[in-house]
């Protein structure tokens, strides 16, 4: 069923946000946006011929007042960035449009991990890497979404398929960013007492 990593993962976020982090702005804002996009879910609003979901707002949001932090040239650098993430979206479900013998296993899985691997490669900051992922992937979907009603299918953008693999993709950077964090913290311990010992 379509839909059900996106609300499991989110929930999961929206419980850590609201009882595991220190009491600041940062944690109400994160608690509102998981519990926000949860209850948007469900509706959509057209322009147009197009569909899309409401989800997408609030998460759109939050990462444009997160980028609009950073300094100039690190915003001019996440623009490409994230131009790059929302081509290899787009190109992918091209891909899977004209030729979808290739998806050799689970479309989602494969999709996600294209993102992932994209994400990666091109952003080293954990804040950025989701920013990155998530407004990369809205505006694949949007830019997919505009060429295939164009020639007259009917596509929702930010449907739960969508949600599901942007879900996929969070949690995985999450946990990949988190190990990165971990390593570091260890080989710097391992640093001081190799310094110790021959000090």
């Amino acid at each position: 069923m379509d839909g059900v990593l996106f609300y499991w993962i989110t929930w999961m976020a929206w419980v850590s946000s609201t009882f595991l982090m220190k009491k600041n702005n940062e944690r109400l804002y994160l608690s509102i946006l998981f519990l926000v996009t949860i209850i948007l879910s469900p509706y959509y609003v057209e322009v147009g011929d197009i569909k899309i979901n409401n989800s997408i707002i609030p998460i759109l949001f939050f990462c444009i007042k997160e980028i609009s932090k950073r300094p100039k040239r690190q915003v001019f650098y996440m623009l490409i960035c994230i131009l790059t993430i929302s081509l290899a979206y787009c190109s992918f479900l091209m891909f899977e449009l004209y030729d979808p013998v290739w998806l050799f296993f689970n479309r989602n899985l494969m999709l996600g991990a294209a993102l992932i691997y994209v994400t990666l490669m091109l952003l080293k900051d954990f804040r950025l890497r989701l920013v990155g992922l998530l407004v990369g992937a809205i505006q694949g979907d949007i830019l997919y979404g505009i060429i295939i009603n164009n020639v007259n299918f009917s596509y929702e953008i930010g449907s739960f398929v969508f949600l599901d693999v942007i879900a996929i993709s969070f949690c995985f950077i999450f946990v990949w960013s988190s190990l990165e964090h971990l390593l570091h913290h260890v080989d710097v311990l391992v640093q001081k007492n190799t310094k110790e010992k021959h000090g």
